[in-house]
């Protein structure tokens, strides 16, 4: 059976780590997804959510969340540091997991 988990070393912990990635300013974004990315030492990606109360209530933000750590665990990406916020338009507490896989591999695209 395959590893499904989402270890410490595929996460952004601290605030710290996360304003790094915001400070760069490189982001890319549609009517569902908002990412930010830096580049990193580490040689893997890593993976930061934001997801704000103004998105729904915890059973719609968990899954969201869910929806891009899946994303993440399949994607092969560089050693990048992903911020991944949802898109303030209506379309993103709407989309389904096929529509934020393929925002997820529109954005991702152009981190290469």
């Amino acid at each position: 059976m395959p590893d499904r988990t989402f270890p410490k070393t595929a996460r952004l912990l601290g605030r710290a780590e996360f304003d790094a990635v915001f400070a760069l300013k490189q982001s890319a974004g549609d009517r569902r997804l908002v990412i930010f990315w830096r580049k990193n030492e580490l040689g893997r990606a890593r993976l930061g959510l934001a997801v704000s109360t103004a998105f729904g209530n915890a059973v719609k933000r968990n899954k969201f969340k869910r929806r891009l750590r899946e994303l993440f665990r399949k994607s092969p990406l560089g050693a990048f540091d992903l911020v991944v916020l949802p898109a303030k338009h209506a379309g993103a507490k709407k989309a389904g997991f096929v529509e934020l896989a393929q925002s997820w591999q529109k954005l991702t695209a152009r981190l290469a």
